[in-house]
């Protein structure tokens, strides 16, 4: 499991290694590390570890860091998201498209959603929506309810559109 961890080891030398060789035993593959001087709490430097780890083990892992003085802030699962972007065109406004999105959670389970909306006279208005998922799947199902939702609300659907 992909997890990431945001923890506080003491400004000096050897500490960082400390907290990071406990993760060698349990077989934890590291993929990444950030050290951040600038984020100092009580004389503890701020760290940022990704890694992959097997589950069971990660509550193994908490109770080491604790016990060599390692502030765990927090820890939890790291879920890649794919995104469908879109933007829809017409007499669309910031309800319509919350509303689509909320009907579309029958369709498939949406993680994150941000909706941008310029308006214009005449109901000329856009907007720019960009939709995080799970699955490759489950961004064909909502890319499919989407684009029928568009069409019969007369919005013009442009789908993979950068933001």
């Amino acid at each position: 499991m992909l997890v990431n961890a945001d923890i506080y080891v003491k400004d000096i030398p050897g500490q960082l290694v400390s907290a990071l060789e406990p993760m060698t035993t349990l077989n934890a593959n590291i993929i990444g590390v950030v050290h951040s001087r600038e984020q100092m709490v009580s004389g503890r430097i701020a760290v940022n570890i990704t890694f992959d780890v097997d589950p069971d083990l990660i509550g193994k892992l908490k109770d080491i860091w604790i016990s060599r003085d390692v502030i765990v802030a927090n820890i939890g699962s790291v879920v890649k998201l794919h995104y469908l972007r879109f933007m829809a065109i017409g007499g669309v406004t910031a309800d319509a498209m919350q509303s689509m999105l909320d009907d579309a959670k029958a369709v498939t389970e949406i993680e994150s959603a941000d909706i941008r909306v310029s308006t214009k006279s005449a109901g000329g208005n856009t907007a720019m929506v960009t939709v995080g998922l799970r699955t490759p799947e489950a961004l064909d199902a909502l890319d499919g309810f989407v684009s029928g939702r568009c069409r019969e609300a007369g919005y013009t659907y442009i789908k993979g559109v950068e933001q």
